[in-house]
C-alpha cells in the first residue's frame, strides 16, 4: 500500500480525487461566495455529474441552476446538458390588490436554456439559445440571451417576447427585476389585450418548446385585434407599482380605430388613459366602425340643412402640445396649439375635447375654422364631425375671401361686389361645412364692399343670401360707388348713404337679383319710397317696388332743401320715411320703377288712377 502511494499512478489518482472533491464543495455553497479558478492544463476540463447551484442577492434567494454536466472554460462554469432552474421574485415586495400583468405568481418562475454559463469573477449568470421563463399563471418570456447581474437585474441583450394574461411586451433588448414589476424594452412594443381574450394560448402551456417565431405570430394576431391597444416607442418602461407604462422617442399608440403619435407619453393602465406631450398627433384610421352614429347630437345635426347623402366620412386628425386620451370613453383632451383636421377643414383653438364615439368636439379659448376661401372665428365651438356641422358662439366672425381674379370692368354692380371680401358678425352661427350653409343669429352685421346690413338672422348658402328680422341695408364707400356709376352728381349723396329697410331680403348668388319683402322702405338724400315688396334685377340694374294693399308711396324733395346728412340714421324704417317726406312732393301708384342705368324712375297708377308720372332722376340711387 505504501508503494502504491509512492508511485506516480497513486499520486495522480489522489490528486484527481482531491480536485473532484474541491469542485463538488464549491458547487454546493451559495454562489455569491464562489470564485472559480481555471484548472492547470494537465487536469480535466469537465466534471460529469448533476449540478445544483443557488444564487442569492441582497440576502434573498433569487435564482437556481440545475444541470447534468459542468465544464470549466476560461474561468467560467458552462452547463450544456439540460440546463434549467428557477427565478424567485419573492412575494414580500408585492403590493396587495395590485394586478400583475406578468408573472403574477412570481415567487417561483421556471426557466430553460440550451446553454447556461456562470462567471464567478463577475458574479453573473448567462443563459443562451432558446431561453424560456414561465410561471403557473401562463406568463412566458422567450429570448435568445439573458444575463442575471449582481444588481438584481435580469438583462436581455437580444430580441425578446414577454407574454402575460393581459399584456405582451416585445423589444430588441430589455431588462427586468426579479419581481417582473419594473420592465424596460428598447425599440419596444407593448400590447394591452382585451379583457375577454383567453388568458392562456397555445404557446403558454406548461410544456417546453415554444420559440420566438411562434410567439411573433401570436403577437401579430393579438396586435391586429381591434380591441387591443398597441404602444410602440424607442424605449418603453412599465412600473407595476404605479401601473404606468412610459414611452420615449417615436411613441405611437394604436387602438380602436385611432393612432396617436408623440415624442413621449405615459399610459395609466388602471384609468386606461394616455397622457402625451411634446407635439401630439391623434389620427383616426379609415374604415373604423367603433364610432356610434346614433350618439351624435341631434340638435346640431338638425340646426341646418342635412349633409349630402352618401358623402363619405372624413377622418379626424388632432394635433396638440399635450393630449390626454381615455380609451374607455374614447375622449381626447388637448391643450396648447390644438388643431383638428378633417378633409379641407382645419380648426385651431387653445384647448378642447373630442368625443370620438359621438364624433363631437368642444373647443374654447378662441377658435378659428379655416377652409378654402373662408375663415370663421369665435370664442367657443361645438362640432358634430360626423355631419360636419359646427356651432360657433360668442364674438362670431365669418370672413369670405375675395375672388382671386377681379371681375372685368364691364361687369355688373353685383358682380363687382361679389369679388370683394364678405364679413359677417353675429352672436351665434351654425355652419354646415358639407352643404356650405351658414345660419347666423342675434345682432347680425353683414359687411361687403359697397354695402353693409344689419338683421336679427341671416343665412348664407351657395345659392343665396337671406336676411331676416328688421333688416337694414346701407350703401357704403360712396366714392367707389360714384365712380362705378360714372355719374358726378352722385357725389352729393355719398355723405348720406342709401338705406333700405325690410322684414326679409333674399339675394340670388348666381344672378345677383334681390328681393326685399315686408315693410320695404328705401331712403336717399332727397327721396324715400315705401312699399311691400321690391325686386332688383342685377342685369338691368332696375328696382321695381310694389304694394299689396295701399299704393306705393314716393316722396321726392327735388330741389328743395335736402335733409341734413344722417338725420334719419338709426331710425326705424317708418320713422326714417316720415322724416324724409316732410315738405316733400308725394307720388303714389301701384308700381314704382327705378332704372339705375338710365337714371330715371317711373310711377304707374292702378285701374282707377289712369296715367303715368315720369321724372328725370337728379339724385341717382
Amino acid at each position: 500500500m505504501r508503494r502504491f502511494f509512492n508511485s506516480n499512478l497513486g499520486v495522480a489518482l489522489l490528486g484527481t480525487g482531491l480536485l473532484a472533491a474541491l469542485v463538488a464543495w464549491a458547487l454546493s455553497i451559495d454562489i455569491e461566495e464562489v470564485k472559480v479558478e481555471s484548472p492547470p492544463p494537465d487536469q480535466p476540463l469537465s466534471v460529469s455529474r448533476r449540478v445544483d447551484i443557488v444564487g442569492r442577492r441582497g440576502g434573498h434567494q433569487r435564482w437556481r441552476l440545475i444541470a447534468e454536466q459542468v465544464e470549466l472554460r476560461a474561468g467560467q462554469q458552462v452547463f450544456e446538458q439540460g440546463a434549467h432552474g428557477y427565478f424567485y421574485g419573492g412575494g414580500a415586495d408585492r403590493q396587495e390588490e395590485v394586478p400583475d400583468p406578468f408573472f403574477a405568481s412570481s415567487e417561483q418562475m421556471t426557466w430553460w436554456a440550451k446553454r447556461a454559463r456562470y462567471d464567478a469573477t463577475a458574479d453573473a449568470l448567462y443563459l443562451d439559445e432558446e431561453v424560456e421563463v414561465r410561471s403557473e399563471d401562463g406568463s412566458l418570456l422567450l429570448t435568445r440571451a439573458l444575463r442575471v447581474t449582481p444588481e438584481e437585474r435580469i438583462e436581455v441583450p437580444a430580441e425578446f417576447t414577454l407574454k402575460g394574461q393581459e399584456m405582451v411586451l416585445q423589444g430588441r433588448s430589455g431588462s427586468f427585476n426579479f419581481q417582473f414589476a419594473l420592465l424596460s424594452a428598447q425599440q419596444g412594443k407593448l400590447i394591452m389585450l382585451p379583457p375577454d381574450r383567453p388568458s392562456k394560448t397555445e404557446s403558454s402551456s406548461s410544456a417546453q418548446g415554444a420559440d420566438l417565431a411562434s410567439a411573433a405570430r401570436w403577437v401579430a394576431t393579438a396586435a391586429a385585434d381591434p380591441a387591443s391597444t398597441t404602444i410602440t416607442a424607442d424605449q418603453i418602461t412599465y412600473d407595476r407599482a404605479n401601473q404606468v407604462a412610459e414611452g420615449r422617442g417615436n411613441l405611437r399608440i394604436r387602438e380602436r380605430g385611432i393612432e396617436i403619435r408623440a415624442p413621449q407619453g405615459t399610459y395609466l393602465r388602471q384609468q386606461a388613459q394616455s397622457i402625451l406631450s411634446g407635439g401630439v398627433v391623434l389620427q383616426e384610421v379609415a374604415g373604423d366602425t367603433s364610432r356610434d352614429p346614433l350618439l351624435a347630437d341631434l340638435r346640431l345635426a338638425q340646426a341646418g340643412p342635412q349633409a349630402t347623402p352618401n358623402q363619405p366620412d372624413q377622418e379626424v386628425t388632432i394635433i396638440a402640445d399635450r393630449l390626454t386620451y381615455d380609451r374607455n370613453t374614447q375622449v381626447a383632451r388637448g391643450e396648447g396649439n390644438l388643431e383638428i383636421q378633417q378633409g379641407e377643414t382645419i380648426i385651431q383653438a387653445t384647448q378642447g375635447t373630442y368625443r370620438r364615439r359621438e364624433s363631437q368636439s368642444l373647443l374654447t379659448g378662441g377658435v378659428t375654422l379655416r377652409e378654402p376661401g373662408r375663415v370663421l372665428t369665435s370664442a367657443r365651438l361645438e362640432g358634430n364631425h360626423r355631419d360636419k356641422i359646427f356651432f360657433f358662439e360668442e364674438n362670431v366672425l365669418y370672413r369670405q375671401m375675395a375672388a382671386s381674379t377681379p371681375a372685368p370692368g364691364g361687369g355688373s354692380l353685383t358682380e363687382e361686389l361679389r369679388q370683394a371680401e364678405t364679413e359677417v358678425r353675429a352672436a351665434r352661427l351654425v355652419y354646415n361645412s358639407r352643404t356650405g350653409t351658414s345660419e347666423f343669429s342675434d345682432a347680425v352685421e353683414f359687411i361687403q364692399r359697397g354695402r353693409k346690413a344689419k338683421a336679427n338672422q341671416a343665412t348664407i348658402t351657395p345659392e343665396k343670401v337671406e336676411l331676416r328680422g328688421e333688416v337694414v341695408i346701407e350703401q357704403i364707400e360712396g366714392d367707389w360707388l360714384a365712380r362705378r356709376l360714372q355719374n358726378p352728381q352722385t357725389q352729393a349723396d355719398v355723405d348720406q348713404p342709401t338705406v333700405i329697410y325690410a322684414d326679409r331680403v333674399e339675394i340670388d348668388q348666381a344672378s345677383g337679383d334681390a328681393r326685399f319683402l315686408g315693410n320695404v322702405v328705401i331712403v336717399q338724400a332727397n327721396r324715400a319710397i315705401e312699399g311691400d315688396r321690391a325686386d332688383y334685377s342685377d342685369q338691368g340694374q332696375i328696382f321695381r317696388i310694389t304694394a299689396d294693399q295701399a299704393p306705393v308711396l314716393l316722396c321726392d324733395r327735388g330741389e328743395l332743401t335736402p335733409v341734413p346728412p344722417k338725420t334719419s340714421e338709426g331710425l326705424p324704417g317708418r320713422d326714417a320715411l316720415d322724416q324724409m317726406c316732410r315738405g316733400a312732393n308725394r307720388l303714389s301708384g301701384r308700381l314704382v320703377t327705378l332704372n339705375l342705368e338710365q337714371d330715371e324712375y317711373t310711377v304707374e297708377g292702378d285701374e282707377q288712377q289712369q296715367g303715368m308720372f315720369q321724372f328725370r332722376i337728379t339724385d341717382a340711387l
